[in-house]
């Protein structure tokens, strides 16, 4: 049995959910890490940007913008709403998450009593992603749906970056709900739009997030679906469009490059793998906080070992323990000890 070892991972942030999902495969023995990180800002993210990190956004800023009281005697009104949302979100970052629902359903009272449709969607909203936060993807689809259906009355075309956006919620919700043709639908139909939308604008910021991350979704979907070809192909996109944002030092592009050299793994493709690899952990000796950087060197190690290169494989999980122990990642450092102890049975 082979053991190597795959994560979705993501910058550090001050809000973290960890998923973890064991994949049995026909000969590979995998563990997927999904840190999925949520922070408030002003833009769509796929990759890190300077004091923002990935990847869905509590409140979406589009969603905010709306935010517009219809007259003077209103805005006093309209102001406490946002506060009252504020909060809540603050409670979501702080992991109190039965005051933040709390303090959202006193949000949706305000809404409904100022008959504020737009203030309304944006509670459904904040409310589906603490639903999704909390792994509980059925509530959370629900109620994208109502946040989707909503945005579309009021006139809002499929291909602005709003639809697309929360299109995109629903179709990792299905991925993760082993719905896969469902979700892919849902993927196809967000890179469809993204790529047209790219025609028009090829320098637009928030298209090339959103992209990036959609791009890097469906690889990821694809990936644990044994679709290892269609995976790279996805992957090498998103891989460039970080570089394209964020340029080449930056904690998601060592990331991508961990994807890539696991689904190269994965296609036998050991000097690629390799390559990617090596790159992946020279830039996130720059981050050294960085979330399970130690799972990219047992992945270099394991890698290594499939060319025989015992020693190199040996150092490099040597220090994917090392940092492990730094993080006290107990999970990383079983990882780390299985690739010794398995190198050590090969060179004896």
């Amino acid at each position: 049995m082979n053991i190597f070892k795959y994560f979705q991972g993501f910058a550090k942030s001050g809000y973290t959910v960890t998923n973890i999902c064991l994949l049995n495969l026909k000969k590979y023995k995998f563990t997927t890490y999904s840190p999925q990180i949520n922070k408030i800002k002003s833009r769509y993210s796929t990759c890190k940007l300077t004091n923002s990190s990935q990847i869905f956004i509590i409140s979406s800023s589009f969603l905010f913008n709306l935010f517009k009281p219809d007259n003077e005697k209103e805005k006093d009104d309209v102001e406490e709403l946002k506060m009252t949302i504020k909060r809540s979100i603050l409670l979501i970052q702080k992991e109190e998450f039965l005051k933040a629902e709390q303090m959202l359903h006193i949000a949706l009272r305000q809404a409904q009593i100022l008959q504020h449709y737009d203030g309304i969607t944006y509670v459904y909203d904040v409310m589906a992603n603490l639903a999704y936060n909390r792994n509980d993807f059925k509530k959370a689809e629900k109620l994208f749906l109502s946040v989707l259906k909503r945005l579309m009355a009021k006139g809002i075309p499929e291909n602005d970056l709003a639809i697309i956006h929360i299109s995109l919620k629903i179709a990792d919700i299905c991925d993760k709900k082993g719905d896969i043709k469902k979700a892919e639908t849902g993927y196809k139909f967000c890179l469809e739009h993204l790529q047209s939308n790219l025609t028009k604008d090829s320098e637009n910021k928030d298209v090339l997030q959103l992209l990036g991350l959609s791009l890097e979704k469906y690889a990821c979907m694809l990936f644990s679906q044994s679709r290892y070809t269609a995976a790279h192909k996805y992957f090498i996109q998103a891989y460039y469009i970080c570089i394209k944002i964020n340029g080449e030092e930056n904690e998601q592009t060592v990331v991508l490059l961990n994807d890539l050299g696991s689904v190269n793994y994965m296609l036998q493709n050991y000097d690629k793998a390799i390559e990617y690899l090596t790159k992946a952990t020279k830039i996130g000796k720059k981050f050294p906080d960085m979330i399970d950087l130690g799972f990219i060197h047992v992945n270099l190690g394991n890698t290594l070992i499939e060319k025989g290169l015992y020693e190199e494989a040996k150092l490099n999980c040597s220090k994917g323990e090392r940092l492990a122990k730094n993080e006290n990642n107990q999970k990383s450092m079983s990882e780390a000890k299985e690739c010794l102890e398995k190198i050590k049975s090969l060179i004896s």
